[in-house]
């Protein structure tokens, strides 16, 4: 209970001893180990800040930055200085209606990777932390919908940042990507060779039982049992073969909406559905 006195509020414990409640008087001894425990800096974006990550190596924050539904952009800020060192467009077009969610890293940090939507057809870049010109960056850029023989059919969500397509780092070339076409409710996911330009094995492919307002939320890789994990929107999951994408599990792992989420150490997958945090174990 706490009691009001003429000096200050002071709190009773169950022992019946009153100990004084004023702002960190149990610290006072203590207080050096507090200072300058936060360095903050204001650093002024063009645009909205979509999603932001820190790069493994701690050198760099890398933004998603929205103008608007034609145009987004991929930038990096030195966490030392704070100055801008990176920056891409990422459509633009008047025709273009583009849908970008967030950036991927390898297990070093060194090399990114983004999957976006971009008027029904589905795009990836890979990149370092060296800025490109508009034909070195057409020339790296996947056309995944021509290399796949996809339409522009896809329907994206209005008011959802996702573009319905996901991709996770197996190593530093290797790219784990997974879409979901869904006129036809079609889940696909093969991996890519960025230094051979090419699909590793198989792609493969699997009609999910599931409205056209799903989508693939995240995908993780777990280097110590080489497993990918890839879920969806509406609860699916596929555990699948690093070494082997035609190999996979798959299963309906809840019938609550997932939402933004996370996997820790390899164990555990915590996800966000409406007000409640839901925690799974593999």
């Amino acid at each position: 209970m706490y009691v009001k006195t003429e000096e200050a509020l002071k709190y009773v414990n169950t022992q019946g001893e009153t100990i004084s409640n004023k702002p960190n008087s149990r610290f006072k001894n203590f207080k050096e180990l507090f200072n300058n425990l936060l360095k903050s800096s204001d650093v002024t974006t063009a645009y909205p800040v979509n999603s932001i990550i820190i790069s493994y190596d701690s050198t760099k924050a890398v933004c998603v930055l929205k103008k608007n539904d034609r145009e987004y952009y991929v930038e990096m800020y030195d966490l030392v200085t704070y100055e801008q060192t990176f920056k891409e467009k990422v459509g633009g077009g008047e025709n273009q209606y583009i849908k970008l969610k967030e950036v991927e890293q390898n297990a070093k940090g060194t090399k990114f990777a983004i999957t976006y939507f971009d008027d029904g057809l589905f795009r990836m870049r890979w990149f370092g932390k060296t800025s490109r010109t508009e034909e070195e960056i057409a020339k790296e850029e996947l056309d995944i919908s021509k290399l796949l023989g996809l339409d522009n059919w896809t329907m994206a969500i209005n008011g959802f940042p996702d573009p319905y397509i996901v991709c996770s780092f197996l190593d530093d070339d290797r790219i784990f990507v997974n879409l979901f076409y869904n006129p036809t409710l079609t889940h696909y996911h093969f991996i890519y060779d960025v230094s051979k330009k090419a699909i590793v094995g198989k792609t493969v492919t699997k009609v999910l039982d599931c409205s056209k307002k799903n989508f693939p939320y995240k995908s993780f890789y777990n280097d110590e049992k080489d497993e990918i994990y890839t879920f969806y929107r509406q609860g699916q999951c596929f555990i699948i073969k690093g070494n082997n994408s035609e190999e996979f599990r798959y299963d309906r792992m809840t019938d609550m909406d997932l939402g933004q989420m996370y996997l820790v150490y390899n164990k555990a997958l915590i996800a966000r559905s409406s007000s409640d945090i839901l925690f799974f174990k593999l």
